[in-house]
């Protein structure tokens, strides 16, 4: 019994060491470890380098990290100051419903979340919403989508009815979205089911692949 106990252990401690890290980087295909390292150091001579580990998926033999690697400039970042939130839990509880009610600390809870902030003269806002409509459509039941911003309800509700925005909106919001330090728009919060931020995005018209991988992996 101890000769196969032994044997079981030293087969798995070789599975274990034979298991290799790939990387799939800005959403090409799987690349080893020295690619990854050298797409890095290239990235660098462009800027800050901002490293966003989208998913992690472990197979039997091997392990996929989906990575996206930007360059930020080096004298100004417009989400610097929301990136700061990364790891803390969305105060939902201070904005208020349709009701005027504010919303309930665990509102968000048990499900992802995409948290849009925009207003409705924002040319690039405006761009990105038919790509949320489907990115919505495509997670409905899923996950919560909400937009937030200080427009008024009227000012929404009118803007909503020429171009339809299919996420739940949170209007009047400007002391909230100020207290925030949020001042780039549009600007995109991902949550995980706890309600905590993961990951923070600028306009994500060229980002919805990124944003599949990164839902694909929360849920």
């Amino acid at each position: 019994m101890k000769k196969i106990q032994i044997i079981f252990l030293l087969t798995l401690s070789l599975n274990i060491f034979a298991q290799k890290n790939y990387y799939r980087i800005n959403g090409a295909k799987p690349s080893n470890e020295n690619t990854y390292l050298k797409a890095k150091e290239n990235t660098v001579k462009n800027g800050n380098l901002e490293e966003l580990l989208l998913r992690t998926i472990e197979k039997k033999d091997s392990t996929i990290h989906f990575v996206r690697l930007m360059a930020i400039p080096n004298d100004f970042d417009p989400y610097a100051e929301t990136k700061k939130y990364i790891g803390t839990r969305f105060q939902i509880e201070k904005f208020v419903n349709e009701k005027q009610k504010n919303f309930d600390k665990n509102f968000l809870n048990g499900k992802p979340t995409f948290i849009n902030f925009w207003f409705t003269r924002c040319p690039p806002c405006i761009e990105e919403i038919p790509l949320l409509n489907k990115l919505k459509e495509q997670y409905k039941g899923k996950a919560n989508f909400i937009t937030i911003s200080f427009n008024d309800k009227k000012t929404i509700d009118d803007f909503i009815k020429q171009l339809p925005f299919n996420f739940q909106h949170i209007t009047d919001s400007k002391k909230q979205i100020d207290q925030l330090k949020i001042s780039a728009f549009p600007t995109n919060l991902i949550l995980d089911k706890k309600g905590i931020v993961k990951f923070v995005f600028g306009e994500v018209t060229y980002d919805i692949q990124d944003i599949e991988i990164i839902f694909d992996g929360l849920l």
